[in-house]
């Protein structure tokens, strides 16, 4: 359960995953060779899955050729090789919302070079502002990040907050949070308040996005020592918004 909602709080979206295929009325399972950050993966929507109540994302150590389909991408348009592959799933172009409580149940997965995500960036394509409404790394299992990107591509600047969770986020799965009101946003790890921003709080229309990403800069590249496939676990996806 997401113990923080209360009657104030009206569920405008939801997704149990109890079906044996990924809603498409819900999400898109995107395909794309290339991604920011010098991630090493293509994402393909083979690696998405919905099975046993849960939406399955792996990522995999594998060739794959196809198109960059990241517009403004150095490597857009054209044809990529990348030799890992993950899975991303979206709510662009089917739901989006302007503030509310957006809450997921989830189980990390653990290896170096793995990023795990949840987070949103506005439905018409600008960038910043950005919400991570969770990000661990796949070499610190027992940290949180959260952020809040501002500003403008020439002067991005971001308000990060860690929180050392004492447990390690992919033995079990937790509830992953935020309330983004009217200048506050708020992040909660199992019902508990970890960390809020009041300055550049977006006011523009975001959709959700999940994924394992590999390779970024942040957490560096796989190594001999990583193990794949690796699993991305959903148990359920919840929004909720002010009544």
């Amino acid at each position: 359960m997401d113990s923080m909602v209360n009657d104030n709080w009206q569920l405008v979206f939801s997704d149990e995953f109890e079906g044996g295929v990924l809603d498409t009325v819900k999400w898109t399972a995107v395909t794309r060779g290339s991604s920011w950050n010098n991630e090493v993966q293509a994402y393909i929507p083979q690696n998405v899955m919905v099975e046993n109540g849960l939406l399955v994302l792996t990522s995999r150590k594998q060739d794959w050729t196809g198109p960059s389909n990241l517009p403004y991408h150095p490597e857009y348009p054209g044809t990529v090789t990348k030799h890992y592959t993950s899975g991303l799933v979206s709510t662009r172009g089917k739901h989006s919302w302007t503030y509310g409580r957006f809450a997921v149940r989830a189980r990390v997965c653990r290896t170096k070079g793995m990023l795990i995500a949840i987070w949103m960036i506005p439905e018409n394509g600008q960038w910043p502002p950005e919400i991570d409404i969770a990000e661990v790394l796949g070499t610190d299992t027992k940290t949180l990040h959260m952020t809040n990107h501002y500003g403008t591509q020439d002067d991005h600047r971001f308000k990060q907050g860690t929180d050392n969770t004492g447990t390690d986020l992919a033995d079990d799965f937790h509830v992953y949070s935020v309330e983004w009101e009217p200048g506050v946003l708020r992040w909660y790890f199992d019902g508990r308040l970890c960390f809020s921003s009041e300055t550049g709080v977006p006011d523009i229309p975001m959709h959700l996005i999940l994924c394992p990403a590999i390779g970024p800069d942040w957490t560096g590249k796989p190594d001999a020592s990583s193990v794949f496939p690796q699993r991305f676990e959903i148990d359920w996806v919840r929004v909720y918004q002010r009544k």
